[in-house]
């Protein structure tokens, strides 16, 4: 069993140095994991590929298009030999031995595993002891509205859910379920929320691995999803906006058609009351992806290129 870790990066050479200094370093995880790192860096222009490759030759090194982090995470899918890849982001921080707490789960033949991804930068670094807390993350808020995902504590479980990176994915299930889906506007959330809902109704499961722990810094500069100038709507209405919304109405669409009669009113008011708090003219945006979502014309998939 081998497996293929895909960085995508952009702009964050020091940061990313922490992270493959990390994984050279674990020793733990070598033992456990026979693995290659495909390193994608995304034409960034502080260094960062001259870094890669003068300090980490073993790493295989790849260049972007200069897009985003799924056209990145394509292009290292396809050049991976791995029979698992996991995605990591540039400013994760796996702890010591992750790999080891995941092995046995890959050997049994799960097809899906995700990780217990640590949001450092929303205050979640301290792990809850499960006897006392009764919700975890696994790092995405999904269902169409921000939630936290009820499962009765840290516990090794099948779960509804997976991230877009920390999740271990077999790679027969790749050759059915890409990552990445042209009907949504990347990087305005929805990603790994499509990657799941099409991976379930393939027929595959998700096994949450508590004991696979990693951390998320939460950069605030750099990284391949600054390109789209991401902020939360809760802090500044702006064009991310339209994509977050256009993006979950489209998933509603496609797989929870019902929930459309519940979204519609829940992001009018959404608009309104944000434009009366922040006092400027929230709701245009989130107008103006409701109509977008609403009249999004679906495409297939693309399958990957030399995956089997």
């Amino acid at each position: 069993m081998t497996l293929s870790i895909i960085i995508p990066t952009f702009n964050r050479r020091e940061i990313l140095t922490r992270l493959l200094r990390m994984l050279h370093d674990d020793e733990e995880s070598k033992a456990a994991i026979d693995y290659e790192i495909i390193v994608v860096d995304d034409r960034s222009t502080d260094g960062t590929w001259d870094m890669v490759s003068s300090e980490f030759p073993g790493v295989k090194l790849i260049q972007g298009q200069g897009k985003n982090a799924e056209i990145a995470k394509r292009a290292a899918v396809e050049v991976s030999v791995g029979d698992y890849i996991v995605c990591l982001d540039d400013d994760s921080m796996p702890k010591a031995g992750w790999l080891s707490h995941v092995r046995e789960s890959l050997r049994k033949g799960e097809k899906i595993v995700q990780a217990k991804i640590i949001w450092t930068d929303l205050g979640q670094k301290e792990c809850r002891d499960e006897t006392n807390k009764k919700t975890f993350r696994t790092g995405f808020r999904f269902d169409m509205m921000p939630v936290a995902l009820l499962y009765g504590g840290y516990r090794r479980q099948y779960i509804n859910i997976c991230h877009e990176f920390g999740c271990f994915v077999a790679r027969d299930v790749l050759t059915k379920v890409p990552l990445d889906d042209r009907n949504l506007m990347f990087h305005h959330l929805g990603e790994s929320g499509s990657f799941y809902l099409r991976a379930s109704k393939a027929g595959f499961r998700v096994l949450f691995e508590p004991s696979c722990v990693i951390e998320h810094l939460g950069a605030l500069a750099g990284g391949c999803l600054e390109r789209s100038e991401k902020q939360p709507p809760k802090k500044n209405c702006n064009e991310y906006t339209i994509g977050v919304v256009h993006n979950l109405i489209v998933l509603a669409r496609m797989y929870q058609p019902t929930r459309i009669f519940l979204l519609i009113p829940y992001y009018i008011a959404g608009g309104l009351y944000l434009s009366i708090k922040q006092r400027k003219n929230c709701f245009k945006y989130f107008a103006r992806g409701l109509i977008m979502g609403l009249t999004q014309r679906f495409v297939p998939v693309i399958p990957y290129d030399n995956i089997d």
